[in-house]
């Protein structure tokens, strides 16, 4: 089932009252409205997913938690505005992955490829890869120029850093981390039976640039290694 006006009424109405009480009384309506749609998002998406990278964890019930770690709370707010689904390969607690994501919010929507932080090493890698040539990289940035979608995001450094290169890979280089992001509030295609397919097509679109992501991280995981070897053998 798609989206309805009810769920972002609903989160703006929870975030709002932030009261506990009003949540588990309201409780069906979140599962109706907001759990029920992301779990058919993530198994719509599963062989999209497993086609992309097998190690990808694709689970119906992994969705993010609408209240806040109350260890972290500082401003009374129990409740998130935002709630959203991600596909990435197992991790470590503390340690960052590639991944795909869906996200709704009470004003907007979107979807994207990217990092919550992206490791500086795994930066470092992708733009070692990208001065290189290398096959991953260059089909990483055609697909990105190929859709209209996503944007890029990432802060850019004030300098310069690869004056030599051409605008098209300066736009990838010349960023702390990079991170691609479609952001809409545009009603008919929130509420449409063709959200999820508008999901998979973008995601599709722009699979290459996690590939290039896990190809980074793992050039970065062998420098690392080959590092630690190498001070231990001294």
């Amino acid at each position: 089932m798609p989206f309805t006006p009810e769920a972002p009424q609903f989160l703006f109405e929870n975030y709002s009252r932030n009261d506990k009480e009003w949540f588990r009384a309201n409780k069906a309506v979140y599962e109706k409205e907001i759990l029920t749609p992301f779990a058919e998002i993530i198994t719509e998406l599963t062989p999209l997913m497993k086609e992309t990278d097998p190690e990808i964890v694709c689970d119906p019930k992994k969705v993010s938690r609408l209240y806040r770690d109350v260890r972290l709370i500082k401003d009374g707010m129990f409740f998130r505005k935002s709630v959203w689904c991600s596909f990435m390969r197992r991790k470590e607690r503390f340690d960052s992955k590639p991944e795909f994501y869906v996200w709704i919010s009470d004003e907007a929507f979107g979807w994207g490829c990217g990092y919550y932080m992206m490791p500086v090493p795994v930066m470092e890698s992708v733009r070692k890869l990208i001065l290189s040539g290398d096959r991953t990289a260059m089909s990483a940035i055609k697909a990105y120029e190929g859709q209209e979608h996503l944007v890029m995001t990432g802060e850019k450094y004030k300098r310069d850093r690869f004056p030599q290169e051409p605008e098209r890979l300066k736009n990838w280089l010349c960023r702390k981390r990079i991170g691609f992001n479609f952001e809409s509030d545009d009603p008919e295609l929130f509420f449409s039976p063709r959200f999820i397919s508008t999901v998979k097509e973008d995601l599709a679109a722009i699979a290459p640039v996690y590939k290039l992501f896990i190809k980074a991280e793992e050039q970065a995981a062998a420098e690392k290694a080959a590092l630690i070897a190498g001070t231990a053998g001294k």
